[in-house]
Formats: structure tokens, C-alpha cells, sequence
């Protein structure tokens, strides 16, 4: 579990930077790293940027911390976790200084962010949707890395599979199903569950075969043309709970025929149906059945095949966006500490021909810390050679955030359909009664591959 709190600093700036990063908290530094700027001169590259803007009053920087349950996760694993955080917050505008503390019985991460952006000049607000913000990509990264959340469970709206069934609507026929499916889960007899489909606001029409039609339908449908497992005979043995009809080069598989049966064992101990049958277990597995008979995923193999499918392609998405915004991020140090570099290396070059030297780096000290700071950045990055063209950079910058950008659609399309998949598997496995601690325990060895 992983909290977080924001403060202001409207003063003494460089001491709350020096806490931060006190080797006896950080493991002799180890643990400290800086965005946009390097940690050791982050006071005066922060103070740069204000002065570019025009903007050295008010609000300094902004503190938040971030603190871990004892004993969830490493230090090494803390001060990443910290990294992505303040990189998925602040998105690459405002420079930063991250550190990680161990000398408490909790590991925590404390990241001071300049209030004013390098890139546009902005300022950073601290509002109520910055709050949500931080705590809704704070509570992700936690699942990412398997970490426990603080839960505050309030009353859900739809959920993504729900919504897009809405959005798209059904034909009468794919309703009709469903509800079938579901009442022949509920009814106990051939009587109750004609019952519950007028319940559903169906009219019921008897004959040599039995139809149905929904309000605000034209014509009836007969059950029989849904398909070989919704003919009248096939429906009482499907409530009866007794042994399905084969029906010869029938493409309907038993899942759900399973979980009828399931549910109709359950009904023939009244009192141990009715500590099951809560409206929640009720509503889960009609959710299911529903989910099933949409997508046809009516085999729990091919179930379980779609499921990786989709965990394969969702964690090679997201490997590639981690690449692009690990490229980006160092894209954007290298256009600053260039851009640093030309802009103090006159002021540099001077301090080395005037005649009062002493006065003159006095003068220009935050000028002549940036350039050092700068030029041990570029040496180290491109060992010694030359630095390529900001334009170049900017040009690459462009490419790879237009790939991420179209990734991420995939992203989070890819990411909702494996969340479903996983909760209809759950729902199975619970609802059959399967035995799932083998699952679970490949479950937790996958962890790291998930978001």
C-alpha cells in the first residue's frame, strides 16, 4: 500500500533539497535522482527557470511523499516505483528531485517538483483533480507492482462491458438469449421460469413451438431459431439441471451449461442456496452468462486462451510504450542540458579572461554551477563527442510521441478486455467451485509482467 501528501514550499527551498537528499537516509545518494536537472545543482537550475519565466514569486516548489507499507517492497524497487510516478504526474514539463528513504521502519519516496514548468513556463496548480490525479496513478502503479491499495468503495457506475452493451445496443434476438440464460440460472421449474421472463416484460405465446416477444417488439421470436440449446425441450432440461440433450454438430459448448447444473445443485439444499444465493452472487453470474453468450467464449479452454491472448498482447503494448517514454525522457534531458550548455558557455568562457575573476563568478555563480552541471551531463552522455542538433532531437520527439500516442489507444482498449476476462474467469472458477490455488499461484508468478 502506497500513500501520498502534497505540500507547498514557499521558502527555504534549498534546505528542504538537502534534506531530501541526506546520504544518511539515501544510502550515501544512491537512492536520489533528479529530472531535467541534477540533483546536487537542482536549487539554482530550479531558480533558472523562474527567472526565465519571470515568475520567482509565490510557491518555490511542491513536496509530496509517497510511503509504502512495511515490508511491501525493496528500496531499489521504491525509488523506480517513485520515478514512473513523477514521471506519469508531471508528464515531462517540470523538473524534479526524487529521493528515497530508508532510515524508517517504512521505505517512502520524496520527490520536490519545481512550481514552474522548463517547457512552457506554467506553473504547477495544486487543485482537487491534481489530488485525483496523483492518487488515481499512484493506486495503479501499486497494482502494477502487486502492492495493496487503500480501498474506499463507493457505488460504481457501469462498468466497461456494460457501457459498450449499451452503447452499441443488441438485437432482439442477442437479448433474448441473455435473458433466457439468466432465468433458467433463477427458476427452480418450467412455471417459475416462465414467470421471470414476464418479469422481464416478455409476452409468452404456447404452441407446437413456444415464442416470446419483448416490449416494444413487433413480432414474436421462437425460441428454437436462437439456436440448438434454446428449443423448449432443450430449456426444461436446462432448468431441470439434468443431462444436456446432444444435439449433433451443435457449436454450443457447456460452460454455461455447467454452470446451470452448478447452480441447480446449490437449489436442491435450500439452506445452503440461500447463504449462496445473495442478490450479489445472482447478479455476478447472470453478468457472466451474459459476457459468455456476447463474446462466445462458451469453452473454458478457449476461455483461458483468449485471456492470454489478450495478456500477451496488452503487456507487448505497454513494453513498448515503457521503451518510447523511457527514450522521451531522455530526449528531453539531453534538448535541456544542451540548450543549458549554449546558453552559459560565453558567461563560462568569460570567467577565464576578465580581470576580476572573483567578483566575476560571484556574479554569475547560478549561471557557472548550471554550466558545470550541463557539461558533466553531455561529457558522461555522449563520452566526450558531440552532442547532436536540439532540431534532430526534436524531430525524433515528434515520431515516437505520435507512436505512443496511437499505442495507448490499443493501451487501454486491450488493458479493460483483459480486466473483463479475468473477472469472468474468477466468476467461473467461484460459481463451479474449481479448484484455483494453482491458478493463482501462476497468477502471482505472471505479476511482473502485468500492469
Amino acid at each position: 500500500m502506497a500513500v501520498t501528501e502534497l505540500h507547498r514550499i514557499t521558502t527555504t527551498l534549498n534546505k528542504a533539497l538537502d534534506y531530501i537528499q541526506d546520504p544518511k537516509k539515501t544510502d550515501n545518494t544512491l537512492l536520489v535522482s533528479g529530472y531535467a536537472c541534477a540533483p546536487e545543482t537542482a536549487f539554482h537550475q530550479f531558480n533558472q527557470t523562474k527567472r526565465n519565466a519571470d515568475k520567482k514569486d509565490g510557491t518555490l516548489a511542491f513536496h509530496l511523499i509517497q510511503s509504502f507499507a512495511p515490508g511491501e517492497v525493496d528500496y531499489e524497487t521504491a525509488h523506480k516505483i517513485g520515478i514512473e510516478f513523477a514521471d506519469k504526474i508531471l508528464k515531462g514539463r517540470f523538473q524534479y528531485v526524487i529521493a528515497t528513504h530508508i532510515d524508517r521502519g517504512h521505505v517512502h519516496n520524496h520527490l520536490i517538483i519545481n512550481s514552474v514548468s522548463f517547457k512552457d513556463y506554467q506553473k504547477f496548480h495544486s487543485t482537487a483533480s491534481t489530488l485525483r490525479l496523483i492518487r488515481r496513478t499512484n493506486d495503479m502503479l501499486c497494482k502494477e507492482y502487486n502492492l495493496s491499495i487503500i480501498e474506499n468503495p463507493k457505488e460504481k457506475g457501469k462498468s466497461h462491458y456494460e457501457h459498450s452493451l449499451d452503447k452499441k445496443g443488441q438485437s432482439w434476438k442477442s437479448l433474448l438469449r441473455k435473458n433466457i440464460d439468466s432465468c433458467i440460472i433463477k427458476a427452480r421449474d418450467w412455471d417459475e421460469f416462465l414467470l421471470l421472463m414476464q418479469r422481464e416484460k416478455y409476452q409468452i405465446k404456447s404452441g407446437k413451438y413456444i415464442s416470446f416477444r419483448a416490449e416494444g417488439q413487433e413480432r414474436f421470436t421462437r425460441s428454437k431459431t436462437l439456436g440448438a440449446d434454446y428449443t423448449e425441450e432443450q430449456i426444461r432440461s436446462r432448468i431441470s439441471g439434468g443431462k444436456r440433450i446432444e444435439i449433433e454438430n451443435s457449436q454450443r459448448i457447456s460452460l454455461i451449461i455447467d454452470i446451470e447444473n452448478a447452480m441447480k445443485e446449490r437449489q436442491r439444499n435450500p439452506e445452503a442456496y440461500k447463504r449462496w444465493a445473495t442478490l450479489q452472487n445472482l447478479k455476478t453470474m447472470a453478468n457472466t452468462v451474459n459476457y459468455l453468450t456476447e463474446h462466445n467464449l462458451l469453452d473454458y479452454d478457449k476461455l483461458s486462451e483468449k485471456t492470454e491472448a489478450t495478456r500477451g498482447s496488452y503487456n507487448s503494448t505497454r513494453s513498448r510504450i515503457k521503451e518510447i517514454e523511457k527514450r522521451l525522457k531522455t530526449i528531453d534531458e539531453d534538448i535541456h542540458n544542451i540548450d543549458n550548455y549554449r546558453k552559459t558557455k560565453p558567461i563560462a568562457d568569460k570567467a577565464e579572461t576578465v580581470v576580476f575573476k572573483e567578483r566575476y563568478r560571484k556574479e554569475h555563480e547560478a549561471d557557472l554551477i548550471i554550466f558545470g552541471a550541463s557539461e558533466k551531463y553531455l561529457k558522461k552522455r555522449f563520452n566526450g563527442g558531440k552532442a547532436p542538433l536540439i532540431k534532430e532531437l526534436r524531430a525524433e520527439q515528434k515520431t515516437l510521441q505520435a507512436e505512443k500516442d496511437k499505442l495507448y489507444e490499443s493501451y487501454y482498449s486491450e488493458k479493460s478486455e483483459l480486466s473483463e476476462l479475468q473477472t469472468m474467469k474468477k466468476n467461473i472458477d467461484m460459481i463451479l467451485g474449481r479448484d484455483v490455488s494453482k491458478e493463482q499461484e501462476r497468477s502471482r508468478k505472471r505479476s511482473g509482467e502485468l500492469e
